[in-house]
């Protein structure tokens, strides 16, 4: 199986709803079956623009997929085009979409500043 190390030193973090205005290039995808790899997933989201990593996460010890990875692309336009759809299905497996933000950043930062959170 191949794989493929992050290119970004920080961790992205998925949240689900609140668009905003942030232009987000990278999609976390939630679900997958264990027979997904990099390339099946890479193979999939092609359709929506250039791919440019795809990362499916695996355990360090067990070398399995622990059923989540990441998509990124050349641009924010098929992230957007993603988001659209709510019907992926990878592998005869429905998965989950939602717009990955780097670590300490996006919606869940500003509901906490604005909010009284954290």
């Amino acid at each position: 199986i191949a794989t493929t190390t992050p290119s970004s030193s920080s961790p992205a973090r998925a949240v689900a709803g609140m668009g905003g205005s942030e232009r987000i290039q990278k999609v976390f995808v939630g679900g997958l079956a264990p027979s997904v790899t990099d390339s099946i997933m890479k193979d999939y989201f092609s359709q929506f623009g250039n791919v440019t990593e795809c990362l499916v996460m695996m355990d360090s010890h067990t070398q399995r997929s622990r059923g989540f990875g990441f998509v990124t692309f050349d641009s924010c336009d098929p992230v957007d085009d993603v988001m659209r759809r709510n019907d992926h299905s990878i592998d005869g497996k429905t998965v989950e979409i939602k717009k990955a933000f780097p670590k300490g950043t996006g919606p869940t930062k500003f509901m906490q500043q604005n909010m009284g959170g954290g």
